[in-house]
């Protein structure tokens, strides 16, 4: 037990430590903040001003996927990193109005694209990226589109969005570089093989068990989501397959803890919504608390994820909510959507350990 006792110990301190560790080493990029709040919040200012609320908060989804695309150290190496974002964006807001509103095979057709998803991102590491995002992408799209009165003009909404957000990050992202503002994400070296050879390797790991585990895993929890849903319907646990969504991740390292500080920062943010959305905000401040929170997202991202995911799950769920007053008892119902979240994601990791390849210890590491 002793073991045992000292390993729980030890995580505990991982997750609490993390939670309230903050970095403070990174200079504030005043262009990245500019980014964020300039992309989400113009799309709302003109929804606002033409009438019509809940269409700009629509292109804010698109913007948000979009906003925190890391600049790239040139023009060209930004763009391919904006491009595969708007792309996935786009495309998840394509798949996810073509299954909403089916009942149980719109259920069954989220759990199948997200398990092919995980299974393509193992093509590549650009591919891994890409899959992840639009797994999240589109498990956030369909419980949008589900409720929307037009699922084409939602879809062209978002897409408009993500276009507008890009231009913005491109725009930006030349200036800071000529002004030399902030800093620049440095891209992971590119890879020298062929799509063949990809498409080689990628054959040979779906011979083996891990290349399942991940999409397993996910598809696992998402199902668990959609049952748990399904059997509490007096509740509002749609929400569980959106934190599953967000909380699951290809790589296994700090899974566990990861997951637990990031559970904490979608409590704290759902906390935190109740204070902003209790009562119906006017136009105007709607614009202000979304271009607020979307600019402070990337400043607090560098320096505390649990305060980086509390500030944007506020984001999401205005958005989600067509920014009208979101009732305690949706709020709680959410928070406590977000813990079985973390318990079935934890679950899922624990038990796909049985069969997960472990290697052996002549066998070399990979760099």
């Amino acid at each position: 037990m002793r073991p045992a006792f000292s390993r729980a110990v030890i995580g505990t301190r991982a997750v609490f430590g993390g939670a309230l560790e903050w970095d403070g080493a990174d200079a504030l990029d005043p262009s990245a903040m500019a980014l964020t709040a300039l992309g989400m919040g113009v799309p709302i200012l003109i929804g606002v001003l033409v009438g019509h609320p809940r269409v700009g908060l629509a292109a804010s989804l698109g913007a948000m996927w979009v906003g925190n695309a890391p600049r790239g150290a040139s023009l060209a190496e930004h763009w391919r990193t904006v491009r595969d974002i708007v792309l996935a964006a786009i495309g998840a807001a394509i798949v996810a109005a073509l299954i909403a509103r089916h009942g149980w095979w719109s259920d069954t057709s989220l759990v199948l694209v997200a398990g092919m998803a995980a299974l393509l991102g193992g093509f590549s590491r650009p591919a891994a990226a890409a899959s992840q995002r639009f797994i999240v992408f589109v498990t956030i799209g369909l419980g949008i589109a589900t409720h929307a009165s037009d699922r084409i003009l939602l879809t062209i909404l978002i897409a408009e969005g993500a276009i507008w957000a890009a231009l913005c990050a491109l725009a930006i992202g030349a200036l800071a570089r000529r002004w030399g503002i902030g800093q620049i994400a440095l891209a992971e070296p590119r890879s020298n093989a062929s799509f063949t050879q990809l498409f080689r390797r990628w054959r040979r790991l779906l011979a083996t068990i891990a290349a399942w585990i991940y999409p397993l895993r996910l598809m696992a929890c998402l199902a668990c989501a959609v049952v748990l849903r399904e059997a509490m319907p007096q509740h509002h646990y749609s929400w569980i397959a959106v934190a599953v969504a967000l909380l699951t991740q290809r790589q296994g390292d700090g899974l566990v803890v990861k997951v637990m500080q990031r559970a904490m920062g979608v409590a704290a943010g759902v906390l935190a919504t109740e204070a902003i959305a209790s009562h119906p905000l006017p136009g105007w401040a709607l614009v202000l608390v979304i271009s607020a929170l979307s600019a402070a997202s990337p400043w607090l991202r560098k320096r505390s994820y649990v305060a980086y995911t509390a500030a944007t799950t506020p984001l999401i769920l205005l958005l989600t909510s067509g920014g009208g007053t979101i009732a305690q008892g949706l709020l709680i119902d959410r928070l406590i959507a977000t813990l079985i979240a973390a318990g079935l994601v934890i679950a899922a990791f624990l038990s796909a350990q049985r069969f997960t390849p472990r290697p052996s210890p002549d066998s070399p590491r990979s760099g």
